[in-house]
């Protein structure tokens, strides 16, 4: 059995641009001829609910001012030495601008690793460095290409010169930039009191003006591009770059540099495997998943298959006079935590919760954790979230949530008669340790 295709998900009515006449009353519904007086719910219903799809960024309560145009990081780069697709010729092996040094003891092994041996480096050169087997059996076995080789350790001969050269840390540089994002509303002066029988409430005030239906929705409407911007962002290229407009790069955008799943996670296999990738990189252990709810389901149903074994679900609590509860919070495995949320914003039917096939992100996996950065702006070193959004700030200016009114009245309309608001801000995201971010598309 399925859901029947037709009736489907309502998409309508929807924002106009213009006010309509189901918004207020004309001549013709004065008609004081009709004797009949309808039976009236002078409330509207939310059949939608909140369509209020900020949450994740919102919630997370990490942000910071910014006071450039230009934000730049660096991060760390990796301690040990490693060098892969490297090639073999006798004793002497080839890798483009290697790091390896005299006297150090390097791992070598073969493209399935199958076969492995220990060396010492005797010389080097840019592209070039010979090693002497430690192996009565020599390279002959390990082949000749596709060898991928590390460093363990070194060691030197008894009243020997040390090393020679020494080791520069190298680090990645990150650039973002804020984007602007703008809303506006307004309403001619005679409808500002303008009597309507639907009693509308929202942050502009309560009562029977449609006005505060269409301010509490702008506002709404306001923040949801916020989040929207923030994480489908990207950088500009092509046409509007050369028009001006450079974008700012979102956590999707951002998180697909890190690492990406192919599809749901849908069992304990999927799960390890990204616990192996996670292990590969910042082996950060406490992750949290913001997630699709067709993704949470499938993690609770594979959950579930593994507590069936052991007689264990449904035991969360539960009594004969409450609901049962079927649904896991998170999960242990291997030493890491993932905690999960039903992300809103995933789900939007008229958003990212339209999206199919390649384009649809079921979730992302962010690790809890902070992260020490070189700020290049400043000049010095902070520990930062690993995710947090900044807003344009400096002294008295504060551009996190800018909101300005234009009126006949106090002569800020330039003469036309009506009240308008308008919101502003200019924000950008950043994600620090994208490599141990994880996204689930496709």
């Amino acid at each position: 059995m399925s859901l029947a295709t037709s009736p489907g998900v309502i998409f309508t009515p929807s924002a106009t641009k213009v006010p309509t006449p189901l918004n207020y009353l004309g001549s013709d519904d004065f008609d004081f001829l009709n004797q009949f007086m309808p039976e009236l719910y002078n409330k509207i219903h939310d059949r939608f609910g909140s369509q209020d799809i900020t949450g994740m960024l919102e919630h997370l309560g990490k942000e910071m001012p910014y006071a450039s145009d230009a934000i730049k990081w660096t991060e760390e780069g990796r301690l040990d030495q490693l060098a892969t697709g490297v090639t073999r010729s006798s004793n002497v092996f080839t890798s483009v601008a290697h790091t390896f040094r005299p006297n150090e003891v390097l791992f070598i092994r073969n493209a399935d690793g199958s076969i492995t041996r220990k060396g010492m480096v005797q010389s080097t050169t840019a592209d070039t460095f010979t090693v002497l087997c430690g192996d009565a059996a020599d390279w002959g076995s390990i082949g000749t290409t596709a060898l991928t080789v590390y460093v363990l350790s070194n060691e030197f001969k008894k009243k020997s010169a040390g090393q020679t050269e020494s080791l520069n840390s190298v680090v990645e540089y990150f650039n973002q930039k804020g984007v602007i994002i703008k809303e506006m509303v307004d309403e001619s002066g005679s409808n500002m009191a303008q009597i309507t029988w639907l009693e509308v409430s929202s942050a502009a005030g309560t009562g029977y003006v449609w006005y505060f239906k269409n301010y509490g929705d702008t506002e709404k409407r306001f923040k949801n591009k916020i989040e929207t911007g923030l994480i489908e962002g990207v950088m500009w290229t092509g046409d509007l770059l050369a028009a001006g407009y450079e974008g700012t790069q979102g956590l999707f955008d951002a998180a697909s540099e890190g690492n990406i799943f192919a599809g749901q996670a849908t069992d304990l296999d999927d799960f390890d495997s990204i616990i192996e990738r996670a292990n590969a990189q910042g082996m950060l252990s406490q992750n949290y998943i913001y997630n699709t709810t067709s993704q949470g389901m499938a993690i609770d149903d594979f959950l579930k298959a593994e507590m069936v074994t052991s007689l264990s679900w449904g035991a969360f609590n539960n009594d004969e006079k409450t609901a049962l509860n079927l649904e896991f919070s998170g999960f242990k495995r291997a030493g890491y935590e993932f905690y999960k949320s039903r992300w809103r914003y995933l789900d939007n039917p008229t958003g990212a919760g339209s999206n199919v096939g390649a384009s649809k992100v079921h979730g992302i996996i962010i690790p809890s954790a902070s992260k020490n950065v070189y700020d290049v702006i400043k000049g010095e070193n902070a520990t930062l979230p690993m995710i947090h959004v900044r807003y344009r700030a400096k002294g008295n200016v504060n551009r996190k949530m800018e909101m300005s009114v234009e009126d006949f009245k106090s002569g800020t309309s330039a003469g036309v008669d009506v009240f308008r608001t308008r919101f502003q801000t200019e924000r950008a995201l950043c994600l620090l340790g994208r490599n141990n971010a994880f996204i689930l598309k496709g």
